[in-house]
């Protein structure tokens, strides 16, 4: 690392003659710059979004230690999925206190929502935090997630793990022998693993198998990790029934970047991650596009779609363009109509984005209708205005539109005069379901709609109701957190309160005190987008 001196020197020899010219010496500041850590190590910049550096330090390390721990693996809600990355990527001062183990639960909880890239990204640069065994295992993971055997094999080298390693430093060295043909090398990690009754007959066979060596009857491939998955896919084993069923994040990253793969377990592993927010629309765009045109069944729906959307076309003119144009449109509507919750609701939503913002049309009424969620869903402001008014004029019911105008409020920011008039026509187009507008107005309140009279005579009248509450010690410890002004403490555990399930799950009272703590932590955009993911989810059971 260069500190500070060397630094300016450089920048000092690149620059232009003009201070020498004036006889003015350039000043050269003789401070040392600080090594990374696992706490001040970054996957974002400021400038891209990353919290303030005193995220961690109005937090014990113990307490956020247990914090990270309870964060979810998996994500149903993607406002709160993007939460939980942009606190975790974050970088900054550390607590006071001893925070080795907060460290490691930090990168754990990367790996545990498969962000593969940015958690090998930070731990490289997370200085003596890597030789920690907890970090180095999810860094071998990420690296094999990536497909980067070799620099996976060197992180396993390079952990501290005493004179007994954990089993996964040694099925790690066993894979990285047997891959590279050094039999011996692999029969002495697997032998070692034996010593400590840590011996796994799949992993043995399937070291055998990445070896080159299977035996008569190889194993069926397993995806529960990322390294499972690279020793699968390295011997050439074959999936079982329901082969990704307890696949982590980071194994269906793998399974997804793997051009060898099997498919359809490819495309399935890739649309997951996606859903999960582990990749990209555009690198699963790419993947599932990969996937062999003979392959037809167990694909994701929205493989259908997009191999309408980029099908050649078969004729040319202005009505052979119209044509494709309402199939390419019936072909999204049919991937958002079937999507059987609203996380794949989302999915399918982020991964037709792009699209649904170029149609012109819709097939039907509640084609339209569903475009226009799509695009409020995605955060996508202009878009949704223009679909809201072409749904309305396409003859969408009023009362099924108004959710949607409700939640781009929240999206825009529910203030004054604009945050009193949204309540009010929610509460007029809501007279059929009365409990389900009072929800959305309670929602809109907690961002600071102001309530007037008839909106609380509204509220007193229709109390709303359902949903589960948010986890109370989180949310007794949230409050705790937003009174100290501990950012990324508090955002985790609005998280955590939130539960796997997010805001769509809570009641009314739940989501609105989760909107006022971030909003508390000056995390208004965040605050806006649980507030329009839960209205958009609709009054829960």
């Amino acid at each position: 690392m260069l500190n500070r001196s060397l630094a300016l020197a450089a920048f000092t020899a690149l620059t232009p003659m003009a201070a020498y010219a004036q006889n003015v010496p350039a000043p050269v500041q003789a401070q040392e710059l600080r090594q990374l850590d696992g706490w001040s190590v970054s996957a974002l910049s400021r400038a891209n979004g990353a919290l303030p550096a005193d995220l961690w330090t109005r937090s014990d390390p113990d307490v956020l230690a247990i914090v990270f721990d309870r964060l979810p693996a998996v994500y149903d809600s993607y406002a709160m999925n993007t939460l939980a990355r942009r606190v975790l990527f974050s970088g900054g001062d550390a607590p006071r206190g001893d925070g080795a183990l907060a460290v490691r639960r930090r990168f754990e909880a990367l790996g545990k929502m498969g962000a593969a890239d940015e958690l090998a990204t930070m731990a490289a640069g997370s200085g003596s935090a890597l030789t920690d065994p907890g970090v180095a295992m999810f860094a071998a993971q990420a690296e094999l997630a990536r497909g980067r055997r070799a620099e996976a094999c060197t992180r396993g080298r390079n952990a501290t793990t005493g004179e007994n390693p954990p089993a996964f430093f040694l099925q790690l060295r066993a894979y990285c022998a047997a891959v590279t043909g050094d039999r011996a090398a692999a029969d002495l990690a697997l032998e070692l693993a034996r010593a400590q009754n840590a011996a796994d007959t799949w992993v043995t066979g399937a070291v055998a198998a990445a070896g080159g060596a299977p035996g008569a009857r190889p194993p069926a491939a397993r995806y529960n990790n990322s390294l499972f998955t690279q020793l699968s896919i390295a011997g050439q084993l074959r999936p079982g029934p329901n082969p990704l069923n307890e696949s982590s994040t980071l194994a269906l990253v793998a399974l997804a970047r793997a051009e060898n793969a099997p498919q359809p377990q490819r495309a399935q592993a890739a649309w997951t991650a996606f859903r999960r927010g582990a990749l990209s629309a555009q690198d699963t765009r790419t993947i599932l596009a990969a996937t062999p045109a003979e392959i037809t069944s167990a694909l994701p729906p929205a493989v259908i779609a997009m191999r309408q959307i980029q099908a050649p076309p078969t004729a040319a003119g202005p009505e052979a363009v119209s044509v494709v144009a309402l199939a390419n449109a019936t072909a999204i509507a049919t991937a958002l109509r079937t999507a059987p919750n609203a996380s794949e609701f989302s999915a399918a939503a982020r991964f037709f984005q792009a699209d649904i913002a170029r149609l012109n049309a819709a097939p039907d009424a509640a084609a339209a209708l569903l475009f226009a969620r799509a695009a409020v869903s995605t955060g996508d402001v202009q878009v949704a205005q223009r679909l809201v008014a072409s749904a309305r004029q396409a003859g969408a019911n009023e009362a099924a539109l108004a959710p949607l105008e409700a939640a781009l409020v929240a999206l825009t920011g529910a203030r004054g005069e604009q945050g009193t008039m949204a309540m009010q026509r929610r509460i007029d187009s809501g007279a059929a379901q009365a409990r389900a507008a009072a929800r959305d107005v309670a929602i809109l309140s907690a961002l600071g709609a102001p309530v007037n009279g008839s909106v609380q005579a509204f509220l007193l009248a229709n109390t709303p109701q359902g949903g589960a509450r948010a986890d109370s010690g989180a949310m007794l410890a949230l409050s705790s957190a937003v009174e100290r002004g501990a950012i990324g403490e508090g955002a985790l555990l609005a998280v955590v309160a939130a539960g796997e399930g997010g805001p769509a799950r809570l009641d009314a009272d739940s989501v609105a005190n989760i909107i006022r703590a971030l909003r508390g932590l000056r995390l208004e955009d965040e605050a806006r987008r649980v507030a329009a993911e839960a209205i958009l989810a609709g009054q829960p059971s």
